[in-house]
């Protein structure tokens, strides 16, 4: 005999776990979660985990300030560190453009709820000299925003749905066909039939299209490689604080990590990758390309040793920005728009808004909804990594 689930979502990654912990708060009713390996595999473990509400859009601004603040509060609830460090972040304008842009966000963000000032090079200087300033015309700064531990905010949010009487949490299991039954849908995985009346599609870089495929409905969620090393130590430790900072136009972030530094890249001349692949081939011809690049705008890497590399799966959409959405009767779909760490928590938080009282508040339609992408969009997310055009 099937068991039987108010809700099943396909994906325990960040997205698919936070949504199941806002629905538990809701008192929403039974959800399964089907995972094919285990809980907080795939893209979550393997984040950079760089956290700001300095987004490019009004809808980039709020996740990010909602999901800085639910880790908080999670780690809280749970007497737990929450796996979240306040350090700051810069994100550096190299031209007249990007400084235009990024003024022109100033008035968006704190309308939003997120403090931001505009830092001239002089400044930067003053508070961080750990970037080359003469590089840059100066850059947008907010003092809250930071980095989580991928690994810690995964087990938190893990622990936390466990809790849950109301959930039930299936690892190892492979959902291999999804099709309607009644008024709702029978999932079919490998650990049995599940009946339910609706089914979250929460797949990440390597599920979210072809889970909705099942259904004939087009996703339009690829995955794209993305990489990062990590430096035992730098040449210079800043005094004070050591906050993020990201040369947008270079693709390149810093953060803190332990005694060191984590460095993270994407190369705009990437491709999507189309295989079930979780590890990548770093592209060490990139790495050493862009070395250069690095060391000139963070002088104290220059020559240091790396203590880790790895090549990871980012998933991305045409405009940088998130699907929360319901396509088809009953049949959600959830995607980051290659924010999944950054995002996960507030896109949790709407989805189980949408789930369970069928609106989303607070977030404009026309970034978040798929039909945008039949036609021509309005919105893009301003800062983010180089992900592929198509």
């Amino acid at each position: 005999m099937a068991a039987t689930y108010e809700l099943v979502i396909v994906g325990a990654g960040n997205l698919g776990l936070w949504t199941a912990y806002h629905l538990a708060r809701r008192g929403f009713g039974r959800v399964a979660i089907c995972e094919r390996h285990w809980a907080g595999f795939g893209a979550t473990s393997r984040s950079a985990g760089m956290i700001r509400a300095q987004g490019g859009s009004e809808t980039a601004v709020k996740l990010g300030r909602w999901s800085l603040e639910l880790y908080q509060r999670l780690g809280a609830e749970l007497g737990l560190g929450s796996g979240f460090f306040e350090t700051g972040y810069y994100i550096l304008a190299a031209t007249e453009a990007e400084e235009r842009a990024f003024r022109d966000l100033l008035d968006l963000r704190r309308r939003c709820g997120v403090e931001n000032e505009w830092v001239d090079p002089a400044e930067g200087k003053r508070r961080f000299s750990m970037v080359d300033w003469d590089r840059f015309r100066g850059a947008v700064y907010t003092p809250h925003d930071g980095y989580v531990h991928p690994p810690i905010v995964a087990r938190n949010i893990t622990y936390a749905v466990l809790r849950e009487e109301s959930i039930d949490l299936l690892e190892d299991c492979l959902v291999g066909q999804i099709e309607p039954a009644g008024s709702g849908y029978r999932v079919h995985t490998t650990r049995g039939v599940l009946e339910t009346g609706r089914v979250l599609n929460a797949g990440g870089p390597r599920g979210a299209r072809a889970v909705a495929a099942m259904l004939d409905i087009e996703v339009p969620v690829s995955a794209a490689r993305h990489q990062i090393i990590t430096f035992p130590q730098v040449g210079q430790q800043p005094a004070g604080r050591f906050p993020l900072s990201f040369a947008l136009a270079e693709g390149i972030y810093v953060r803190p990590e332990e005694q060191g530094a984590l460095l993270g890249m994407s190369n705009p001349e990437e491709r999507a990758d189309p295989s079930e692949r979780y590890q990548l081939s770093y592209d060490w011809a990139y790495h050493e390309r862009m070395r250069p690049v690095w060391e000139a705008i963070w002088p104290p890497l220059a020559g240091q040793p790396i203590s880790r590399a790895w090549a990871a799966s980012i998933d991305y959409t045409p405009d940088h920005l998130p699907i929360i959405d319901e396509p088809r009767e009953g049949f959600f779909v959830l995607a980051a728009g290659g924010h999944g760490m950054m995002w996960g928590p507030g896109l949790g938080l709407k989805m189980a808004e949408l789930i369970d009282e069928g609106t989303v508040t607070d977030l404009p339609a026309e970034e978040i909804r798929l039909a945008r992408f039949r036609g021509e969009r309005k919105s893009r997310d301003a800062i983010a990594l180089p992900f592929p055009e198509e």
